[in-house]
Order: structure tokens, then C-alpha cells, then sequence
């Protein structure tokens, strides 16, 4: 299974309290042989979230998430034209997790979000353990 891991996902893992619960999910994915993949738009706006972090810290957090995932796509113009289209306003993380063929989008956002049928999406906002 091709797992797109978008920005708050991302940041929950790096400094939510439930970041021990979502690293052993990704573990128990592992175990499973499902592969993860996220974007640079995602990480742009990982980084941009964290706010004002060293240098070294974001060589580190970009090491991490290297070593997590299988890929990290680049955004094309396509799809951002796509995004733009899209009437649901899925937002170019799930735009580029469909377009590269994503099968499950994890997220963790307090936002309530539209889905596309095709794209399975699990937000861990408020899950419990």
C-alpha cells in the first residue's frame, strides 16, 4: 500500500503529544510492507510550520523524513492547474497524493477537509489511542 504522509501528519510526529501512538502505526504500516511518500510543497509547509528552527534542525528533520519515505514528490504545474479546477477544493496535498497514485492520505488537521473517492484519507486529529 502507497501512503502520502502530508504536512500535519508530518508535524504531529515531530512534536504532538501522540507522536509515540503515530510512530508505532507507522511501524505496525512498515510491518505490512506499505511504503510512504510525501511532497516538497508538503515539507515547505512542515518547515513553515514549525516556525523559527535552526538550521541544523531542519537538516535533521529533512534527513528523518528521507529516511521514512520511499519518495517525495516535486509539484508539477499540472497539478497545481488541477487544484485550481477541482471544485471540491481538495488542496494540493491530496491533489498530488491522487496524481501519483496514492492509496491512503494520512493527515492530522482540525480542519474538516473534502476527499476524493479514490483517495482513502485517515486524519488522526482526535483519534485515541
Amino acid at each position: 500500500m502507497k501512503l502520502f504522509l502530508d504536512a500535519s501528519f508530518l508535524e504531529a510526529l515531530i512534536r504532538s503529544e501522540r507522536k509515540n501512538h503515530l510512530m508505532q502505526i507507522l511501524l505496525g504500516e512498515m510491518d505490512s510492507f506499505s511504503r510512504f511518500f510525501t511532497s516538497a510543497h508538503s515539507i515547505h509547509l512542515l518547515l513553515l510550520s514549525l516556525g523559527n528552527i535552526t538550521l541544523e534542525q531542519k537538516r535533521m528533520i529533512l534527513r528523518n523524513i528521507e529516511d521514512l519515505t520511499d519518495g517525495i514528490f516535486s509539484v508539477s504545474m499540472d497539478e497545481i492547474r488541477s487544484e485550481l479546477l477541482l471544485a471540491e477544493g481538495l488542496g494540493l496535498e491530496q491533489v498530488i497524493a491522487l496524481s501519483q497514485g496514492m492509496d491512503v492520505f494520512y493527515e492530522c488537521s482540525k480542519k474538516e477537509k473534502p476527499s476524493h473517492p479514490l483517495l482513502q484519507v485517515r486524519n488522526f486529529f482526535g483519534e485515541t489511542e
